[in-house]
């Protein structure tokens, strides 16, 4: 199964140690793709479209260190089931508030509950978790989606709210809708948060724009729990 590791950055100082990591600690040595200087959804839209070989795409941030050895082996073994269509290192079973479509909106009712990893302060976000599990939503730090996903849903949503806040909401709203799976794998990394973020001179932030496109597109898979 080929797979290309997916950067986006703006070129923080540790970045190129942060993407070092990930062929430093595979099993397997992969090409990595890196666009600099490109709003998130843009960079990661131009890499699907360049990389038409890629099985899988992993979409990671340039702010992330695996410290786990053979962490490839993991994540592509959950590729294997072909009705997995999503794999991170950190993830919620549940995506939505129960009283979701039943009382007036909220933008609380987007939250995932009962998330885990295996970062290096999983506790500070949730819960630690070194094995694996089924997952309703990922967190964008570490998504690997499988290519058929991306082809179904038309590419990555460019021209609507959706942006640097809610394509890891998206892409899990996508890969259940498509009828693919999601899994969650507890790989020991470290997630430094956010360095690239404040380069970016022309950030578009729309928090709640994003929220209610989410809200009032995905009412077919929204709200979900799936048993971990």
């Amino acid at each position: 199964m080929n797979m290309v590791i997916a950067i986006a950055t703006f070129e923080w100082s540790r970045w190129e140690e942060c993407v070092a990591s990930w062929n430093e600690k595979s099993y397997a040595k992969y090409p990595v793709a890196v666009a600099k200087r490109m709003d998130i959804l843009d960079a990661y839209q131009r890499i699907f479209e360049e990389k038409p070989y890629a099985d899988v795409i992993a979409y990671v941030h340039d702010d992330v260190i695996v410290n786990e050895q053979d962490w490839d082996l993991r994540v592509l073994k959950e590729f294997e089931d072909p009705s997995v269509g999503l794999v991170g290192f950190g993830g919620a079973s549940q995506h939505g508030s129960g009283d979701m479509y039943k009382s007036p909106y909220g933008l609380c009712q987007l939250g995932r509950l009962y998330f885990c990893s295996n970062m290096r302060n999983a506790e500070q976000h949730g819960e630690r978790m070194t094995g694996v599990e089924n997952s309703a939503v990922l967190d964008g730090f570490s998504i690997f989606v499988r290519r058929d996903v991306l082809v179904k849903a038309g590419g990555w949503p460019i021209g609507t709210p959706i942006g640097y806040f809610c394509y890891d909401m998206w892409i899990s709203c996508m890969t259940r809708r498509h009828g693919y799976k999601i899994k969650t794998v507890g790989v020991a990394c470290d997630h430094l948060g956010g360095q690239s973020t404040g380069l970016n001179p022309n950030l578009r932030i729309d928090f709640e724009g994003a929220h209610r496109y989410m809200y009032d597109n995905f009412q077919d898979v929204l709200p979900c729990y799936v048993e971990p």
